[in-house]
This record gives C-alpha cells, structure tokens and sequence, in this order.
C-alpha cells in the first residue's frame, strides 16, 4: 500500500521547496517596507541607465543597418567605354 503525503520521508529537496515558499509568502506581506527610501531611489535611476544604454545599443546598430542599406541601394558609378 502506497504511503500517504503524511507518512512520505521528506527530502532535502522538500525541505528547501518548502522554505521558499515561505520566503515568497513572508515577502509578499513585508514588500518594499524595509528598504530605505533612498535605496529604491538609487534602483530606479540604474535601472533607468540600464534601460537608456540598451537604447543607445539598440539605437547604434539599426543606424548600422539603415547604413548599409542606403550603400547598397545607392546607385554605383560604372565604367563607360567611348569610342
């Protein structure tokens, strides 16, 4: 007969699954709380420089490819034989 949730030996696995829910439901009641004011500051603005130097690359590598497209839609000079 199969063991029951109850009577289950518990791995070490179960014990760290367990704790992280806990972790994450005791989290979610203290959210934000306990962190100064300043701190969220200072996280706003490098998650916003974060975001602004992922623009500038972004930015940089479409000016690279409009670039290469005006080149090879450019009309090329070629050579004329006058006789």
């Amino acid at each position: 007969m199969p063991k029951t949730d109850e009577e289950k030996e518990l791995t070490w696995e179960d014990h760290l699954a367990a704790a992280i829910k806990a972790f994450r439901q005791e989290a979610k009641e203290w959210r934000g709380d306990w962190l100064p004011e300043e701190f969220k500051t200072h996280r706003r603005a490098a998650h916003r420089e974060t975001l602004l130097a992922w623009r500038s690359l972004i930015d940089a590598r479409i000016e690279k490819i409009d670039k290469a497209e005006k080149e090879k839609s450019a009309p090329k000079a070629s050579r004329i034989k006058v006789e």
